[in-house]
């Protein structure tokens, strides 16, 4: 059940799926409760996945005394909490039978309000190298970046303080005066007046450059010699450092739960703790003295995430779950 007219929507179709063209409207959508427990007898179905909160709340009045599993998914980490009851209308809702997290620190989150480790199930969301095979190298003239300066790519959309983009930007201050780098901050939001203003009274102020959204941010970030993300919490798992890390990218990542096992120190990039401008300009100077190994850095980078996220592995990780959870 989803929106037709979409990219993944017509993907389903190609591959046989029957698309009901509907998206619930609110928590508590009478069109869309009823759909789904029409579809559901109609075509016996045994597992009804909801993938965001409003399919979560509608499936769960729908089916709630009806033989089906209903499993719900959570991608990011954070906003649950035991003693807000509108959570127990969608994601600890007591009819989901599981609940499949995105990351350990997801399930985690899970577990810490009160869900049963048997109900709280991690898949990851793995990637394919397949994917990035075809992605060309951006020109960057457009960015007028300094001459043999080291160019390292920021990805976000909005939310600069989770993203720690301030700790980014004092990191700058502390960086050798004759430090010669560029920082792409590519995505939307990220230019707020707060964030001007920091830049605007760095020691480099210059070397930021905001590209606002683009549709080519992986071209950009493969022309890129590395990537950074210094969020504070919240993430799962950083699609932004994932596909760096395809692209043979090394990164500098902070060590909240959900990059837990992404990067291997000293490897394919520098793992640093949140909060730390110090650490994440000691991270930048390491590049900097040692531009000659970025390469291999990179490519370590690559083989570790292949195998770490790995899409084959999600895709026999569902296969196993959907099985299992039928045959009760």
């Amino acid at each position: 059940m989803s929106e037709k007219g979409g990219y993944y929507s017509e993907k389903l179709e190609e591959l046989g799926a029957h698309l009901i063209d509907y998206k619930p409207k609110s928590k508590l959508d009478i069109q869309a409760i009823s759909l789904i427990k029409q579809t559901v007898r109609e075509n016996k179905i045994d597992v009804v996945h909801a993938f965001n909160s409003k399919a979560i709340s509608n499936a769960c009045f729908a089916l709630w005394n009806v033989d089906v599993k209903i499993v719900g998914y959570r991608g990011y980490t954070g906003n649950i909490h035991w003693f807000d009851p509108t959570t127990y209308l969608t994601f600890l809702n007591p009819r989901l039978d599981y609940m499949i997290c995105l990351a350990d620190s997801v399930r985690t989150m899970f577990l810490k309000n009160g869900m049963s480790s048997k109900k709280a199930i991690t898949i990851n969301k793995g990637h394919h190298p397949d994917w990035y095979s075809n992605i060309e190298i951006a020109d960057l003239t457009e960015f007028s970046i300094p001459n043999g300066a080291l160019t390292c790519a920021f990805v976000a959309n909005n939310r600069t303080r989770m993203k720690g983009l301030h700790d980014l930007v004092e990191a700058t201050n502390l960086l050798p005066e004759d430090a010669n780098i560029c920082i792409l901050l590519i995505g939307k939001g990220m230019d707020t007046d707060e964030i001007k203003r920091l830049i605007e009274n760095s020691s480099k102020p210059n070397r930021f450059i905001f590209t606002g959204f683009r549709n080519d941010s992986n071209s950009i970030v493969k022309a890129c010699d590395i990537a950074i993300s210094v969020s504070l919490f919240g993430e799962a798992t950083q699609k932004a450092m994932i596909e760096a890390m395809y692209l043979s990218k090394p990164v500098i990542i902070t060590n909240i739960p959900g990059n837990i096992g992404m990067v291997e120190n000293g490897e394919g990039g520098y793992v640093i703790n949140p909060s730390s401008p110090k650490e994440i300009a000691s991270s930048i100077n390491s590049f900097i003295a040692d531009r000659e190994n970025i390469p291999a850095m990179g490519k370590k980078a690559k083989e570790h995430i292949e195998q770490f996220l790995s899409n084959e592995k999600t895709i026999r990780e569902y296969a196993q779950f959907y099985s299992s959870i039928s045959e009760k």
